[in-house]
């Protein structure tokens, strides 16, 4: 799995429409908006899903420390294809972003959190304050 960390002081996105992969998530059409938060894209790429134990214990411990470092509250993961050509299957994909979610509610209980709609073309808008910790990438 690759990740992109960034810290916006905004964060917007809206789901526009589905793209033509074997599994789409339901969205509403309705744009939401943050504010001083941790966005995380995310790419799940093949073999995940067989490491996935590993993978969100280590994901997670790493968002934990990243929230702190950076004082929030508030994280959005946005499903993003864009950071490998090795991506897993789409229902695997999908399987490991509910496991996520799974994991980020259950652990980090005090965050307030959001997910993006896999499987959608989205219109999005960050805006990133330029300091030393605002951008990060991993792989995991």
């Amino acid at each position: 799995m690759r990740a992109l960390y960034i810290h916006a002081r905004e964060f917007y996105y809206k789901p526009i429409e589905k793209a033509r992969i074997s599994k789409v998530e339901d969205a509403s059409e309705q744009g939401k908006g943050f504010e001083n938060l941790l966005v995380v894209y995310v790419t799940i790429e093949k073999g995940d899903f067989e490491r996935r134990r590993e993978i969100l214990d280590k994901m997670l411990g790493d968002i934990k420390t990243q929230l702190e470092r950076l004082n929030l509250n508030r994280l959005v993961v946005y499903p993003y294809a864009h950071l490998s050509d090795n991506l897993e299957d789409p229902i695997k994909a999908v399987r490991l972003l509910k496991l996520l979610d799974k994991k980020i509610k259950s652990e980090l209980s005090q965050v307030e959190y959001d997910r993006a709609p896999f499987g959608w073309y989205k219109e999005f808008r960050i805006h990133c304050p330029g300091h030393p910790l605002s951008e990060l990438s991993r792989t995991f």
